[in-house]
């Protein structure tokens, strides 16, 4: 082949793609992807509400590894591309979302049936990953523990009659080294299966700190996860455990300062604090389904968490002592769901009952360097919050003809949490010399949040879908509470409701995928930090109200037989409309945007199965994202501006012709670009800093499958 043929072949498959087509295209139909969103699989093209879907095949051709690799992959989805740990990330859809990782989150995660409920701990590497779902809108009638915004489900293979497995080792630049191993098959033919999963990913600092005089923000974490199942054939029951660990030993984020215009050192910091971080987490599920019949079954999952995670960071990125946080996080919980699960012919449900009880402990030693005093002032703040939970949900699909089906769904939720805080006088070497104040408080909060839509299909290739829907995420109390008083006062629910349409179809044979969703938000409660007048200081609270709407168009074209392109666009519109004391008394933020919410978003990637000639396969494929310009506070302050961003990816590997090896080689941010993705601004120092993505990132990386 000439070097000249294949950007002519692509020009010319991507002005096909671009006048719908031509007739001359190869006739090439795009597989079907089955998710199980609603309980049960089902085609993605016929699953009436926006998600997004990554099976295997995708996650592999768009090298996504993680759950942060997602960032930019997914409209409206907002992920910061650094979080203050490798293993912990926040996350926002369509404006709602939480900006505090110690809150638990308007997103929920989920790994297989393990709800993740805070930042900490929910950054996923995958391995065997059958499938991920991004789902937008409240999803509060389908799942155990409800999610005001959405939910990301990352699903792994469950052991089967099947021996698989692989063992991948790679290298890359950075001194990054990184191993990734799976064994899964018959422990008794038929009857018991079982499988382990091991990830070991290191890698060197990618920020220079001149004043320790070593790189900072490494990577160094192991993840397992063990499955056994029985399932013997011919019996109705499928009864799984799972037991995983993670242990991340690499940096807390080290922050990067800039100047009053906005100037930086790229990849720098200059903090002289130990970024000290150990992440220990363990879980264990007992999923087991009962098949009543073909039409009916009863699944119940038990779940067990903990974690334990002392971390240091320093909020300025400088060398003099601004403000140093030296925390220790505690968590355990335990849930308990069960299910009734129904598909037939004209009717579909799926119903729960979900208990949830969580004990999570934040002891924070804040050292902070007070100009007035012109001397650093240590203060303690240790707070336990236990939550008791339940919920009752279902949703129920009826066909009321062929082509059109009635949606409805209902979910009630009471929430009890109790609150202990003591604030505490240190010295510099974190001693306590005395307490400043302590508090006990306890609050109960309960909701009704309903669904009632349809869907109807135009043609077996086009459907339509429409739903209007409440979500609800908890109250609870405010960790850093400056005062007694603002330690005593609970914050209450944050209430959503969402107006959303959609069509999804499949055209030109199958070889043209598009789905379109349109959505208005409507929010009440808003939790958020303000100020309140009537205790005089700043703190988690709730404010009045505000909206989100938008657009978002995903496609996916088989140009050929051998190349696919895919083409993803959101546009946000959003806005406080009562936002009172947002910094301040009097300081309002009303017609403002929301934090994290970029008004434009986009992703496009291609991948081409090169035609070479030789025994095996050749694959290469890039991506690029783009989202326009945020902010990272209320006021949308110019200092608080996160810029324009766009970062483009490529790979390339090649398969065996024995189907054995897979050689690949991948390039993250291939221009090299750093953008802030979160901004710090402290008035009272003047300090100023930004968490910094990664740079460059290249990695070679062998794998052999049995």
């Amino acid at each position: 082949m000439s070097h000249t043929l294949v950007p002519n072949r692509l020009t010319l498959a991507v002005s096909l793609a671009l006048f719908g087509l031509s007739a001359h295209a190869d006739d090439t139909a795009l597989p079907v992807v089955n998710v199980t969103a609603e309980h049960r699989s089902e085609d993605l093209q016929k699953t009436p509400l926006a998600i997004s879907a990554f099976d295997e095949k995708a996650l592999k051709d768009k090298q996504i590894k993680s759950v942060r690799d997602l960032a930019g992959q997914v409209p409206n989805l907002s992920m910061s591309r650094q979080s203050i740990s490798y293993s912990a990330q926040t996350y926002g859809i369509r404006g709602i979302g939480e900006t505090d990782p110690i809150q638990e989150s308007a997103v929920a995660v989920y790994a297989d049936d393990l709800y993740i409920p805070r930042a900490i701990s929910s950054m996923l590497d995958f391995n065997d990953v059958e499938r991920v779902e991004v789902l937008r809108g409240p999803q509060g009638t389908l799942y155990g523990r409800n999610s005001s915004a959405g939910a990301i489900r990352v699903i792994t293979r469950d052991p089967t009659q099947q021996t698989r497995g692989f063992v991948e080792l790679g290298a890359g630049n950075y001194n990054a080294q990184n191993g990734r191993l799976l064994i899964s098959g018959p422990l008794v033919d038929n009857a018991l299966f079982g499988s382990f999963s091991a990830i070991r990913l290191t890698r060197d600092g990618t920020v220079s700190n001149p004043t320790r005089g070593k790189d900072v923000n490494n990577v160094d974490i192991q993840s397992y996860r063990g499955k056994l199942r029985y399932n013997p054939v011919d019996s109705p029951w499928d009864v799984q455990l799972t037991l995983a660990g993670t242990f991340d030993r690499g940096d807390t984020t080290s922050y990067t300062p800039f100047d009053a215009n906005g100037h930086f050192d790229k990849f720098k910091s200059y903090s002289s604090l130990n970024p000290k971080n150990r992440l220990d987490q363990g879980s264990s599920v007992l999923r087991a389904i009962y098949a009543i019949d073909d039409h009916l079954n009863f699944k119940s999952v038990s779940a067990w968490s903990a974690f334990h995670q002392p971390v240091d960071y320093d909020n300025s990125g400088q060398a003099a002592l601004i403000q140093n946080n030296l925390i220790l996080y505690q968590q355990n919980y335990a849930t308990q769901e069960f299910q009734l699960n129904g598909d037939y012919e004209d009717f579909s449900f799926s119903t729960g009952l979900y208990l949830y009880r969580e004990k999570f402990d934040a002891d924070r030693d804040n050292l902070t360097y007070s100009v007035a005093r012109k001397q650093v002032i240590g203060q303690g703040q240790y707070s336990t919050t236990n939550t008791e939970s339940y919920a009752l949900y279902g949703q129920g699909t009826y066909k009321l003809t062929p082509q059109l089906s009635l949606i409805a769904g209902l979910r009630f939720t009471r929430e009890h949490k109790n609150f202990d805080f003591t604030n505490y006088a240190i010295t510099t070497d974190r001693q306590i010399t005395g307490t400043n104040f302590s508090a006990e408080s306890s609050k109960s909060w309960q909701s009704t949040s309903p669904k009632i839509g349809f869907e109807y299909a135009w043609t077996p290739h086009l459907n339509q879908y429409a739903y209007v829907a409440k979500g609800f995420k908890a109250g609870g109390y405010d960790n850093r509470a400056p005062t007694r008083a603002a330690a005593e006062q609970a914050f209450s629910p944050e209430d959503v409701t969402t107006w959303e349409t959609g069509l999804k179809g499949d055209f030109f044979d199958q070889r043209l995928r598009a789905n379109v969703a349109l959505f208005y938000n409507d929010y009440k409660d808003l939790q958020t930090n303000a100020y309140d007048p009537a205790l005089g200081v700043s703190l988690r609270t709730n404010v009045g109200q505000a909206h989100t709407y938008g657009v978002e168009v995903e496609t996916l074209t088989a140009l050929s037989r051998d190349l696919q392109l895919t083409a993803n666009l959101g546009y946000l519109q959003s806005q406080y409309d009562d936002f009172q004391n947002a910094s301040g008394a009097g300081v309002d933020a009303n017609g403002k945007q929301l934090v994290f919410s970029p008004r434009w978003n986009a992703s496009v990637g291609l991948n081409y199965t090169v035609p070479i000639g030789l025994p095996g396969t050749l694959l290469a494929g890039t991506d690029a994202q783009f989202q326009t310009k945020s902010y990272a506070n209320a006021l949308n302050d110019d200092i608080q501006e996160i810029p324009t961003q766009t970062f483009w990816n490529a790979h390339t590997s090649y398969l065996s012709g024995d189907g054995h090896w897979t050689t690949t080689l991948s390039v993250k941010n291939l221009l090299d670009r750093a953008y802030p993705q979160s901004v710090g601004y402290v008035p009272s120092s003047g300090a100023r800093y930004y968490s910094i993505n990664d740079p460059r990132t290249l990695l070679l990386s062998v794998r052999y499958d049995l």
